[in-house]
Parts: C-alpha cells; sequence; structure tokens
C-alpha cells in the first residue's frame, strides 16, 4: 500500500532548512576559529543571512506542523519511551529486531524536540552576539562576549552531532522511507 509519508510542503521546508542549518554550522564553526589570513566578514554576513532564513523557515514549519497537528508525531510519548530499551539496542547493533513506531522514532522524536529548544536559546545569543552594543545587560549578565562564544561553539557542536544522529537515523530506517522525504510517498515493506 502506498502513502503519503511527506507532503510538499514538508518537503520544502525540509530541503530549505536542511541546507541553512549545515550553513549555520559551517559559518558558525568558521568564526569561532577564523583564519589569519581574509576577513570573516563575508562569513558573518552568510552567518546572519542564514540564520534570518533559518528562524523565519523554522517558526513557518512549526507553524505548519501546528496547522496539521503533528505534534503527535513529532513529541516523545509515554509509550515511545517504553521502546527506547529496545530503540538502543537495535541502533546500536546488539539485536536484529526492529522496534514499530508511528511515523517517528524515539531517536527522530527526541532530534525533533532538542532542536526547537536548542533554538531558544541559540537565538538570542546569536542576536547578543550579533549586536552586543543594544544587548549590553544580557551580555554583561552571562559574562561577556567570550562566554557567548564559548556557549554558541558548544550549541553548534552539540547541533552537528544531532544533524549527524539524524542522518544516522534516516540512513539505518528503511529504503522506502528514506525515498519518501524526495517522492512524499511511502511504500509499506520497502
Amino acid at each position: 500500500m502506498i502513502q503519503l509519508r511527506h507532503p510538499l510542503p514538508a518537503r520544502i521546508f525540509h530541503w530549505t532548512l536542511a541546507p541553512l542549518a549545515i550553513t549555520l554550522v559551517a559559518t558558525g564553526l568558521y568564526l569561532t576559529n577564523p583564519p589569519y589570513h581574509g576577513s570573516p566578514r563575508t562569513a558573518r554576513k552568510l552567518h546572519s543571512l542564514a540564520g534570518f532564513l533559518f528562524t523565519g523557515g523554522f517558526v513557518a514549519r512549526l507553524y505548519y506542523a501546528a496547522l496539521r497537528r503533528e505534534w503527535r508525531l513529532i513529541l516523545p510519548e509515554r509509550h515511545d519511551l517504553k521502546k527506547l530499551p529496545s530503540f538502543a539496542r537495535y541502533h546500536l547493533y546488539l539485536t536484529d529486531k526492529k522496534p514499530q513506531f508511528r511515523k517517528y522514532n524515539i531517536g527522530q522524536k527526541f532530534l525533533y524536540t532538542f532542536w526547537p529548544l536548542e533554538a531558544i536559546f541559540a537565538l538570542p545569543l546569536g542576536f547578543f552576539l550579533y549586536a552586543p552594543h543594544t544587548f549590553a545587560r544580557p551580555v554583561k549578565w552571562l559574562g561577556g562576549l567570550a562566554r557567548i562564544r564559548q556557549l554558541l561553539y558548544s550549541l553548534t557542536l552539540l547541533t552537528a552531532a544531532t544533524m549527524a544522529g539524524h542522518i544516522y537515523l534516516a540512513l539505518t530506517d528503511s529504503v522506502g522511507k528514506l525515498k519518501s522525504i524526495f517522492t512524499g510517498y511511502y511504500k509499506r515493506g520497502t
């Protein structure tokens, strides 16, 4: 049976936000430790542009998810948590028995829950670095610009790790589900 797994708007959001997220991670790491030659001005502009576009797209994606009432598909639920040990055993190659989930497995749900929470912390920190004089009080309260850069660097590394986890979970599920992020459709049993 063929079913629609990812509607066109969801696929457009995914393939728009994914390169923006990669750009944010790459330029963020570059800005943390720029080479001695050249100016980081271009990277800073690209990072800021990608940040603004990503924020707008991400908010739109959350709104779209709310309109479609997708929260139960994205947020971890109690019955998902009960399957966490079998999920971990399967993905650590300790068993061949794959636990069954509805649309997304518990690992994906943790990632989809983590990213908005991370954005709540990263966005203000990014604005503090973008306009430190405008946000002088919160910058001082957080320990200065160097401390904010450290926090953002840690969040960037964590984001890169979760993106790698997302790709790993997508590649180790099924070919049919992987194809569905491109085509939108999923044929059960593939």
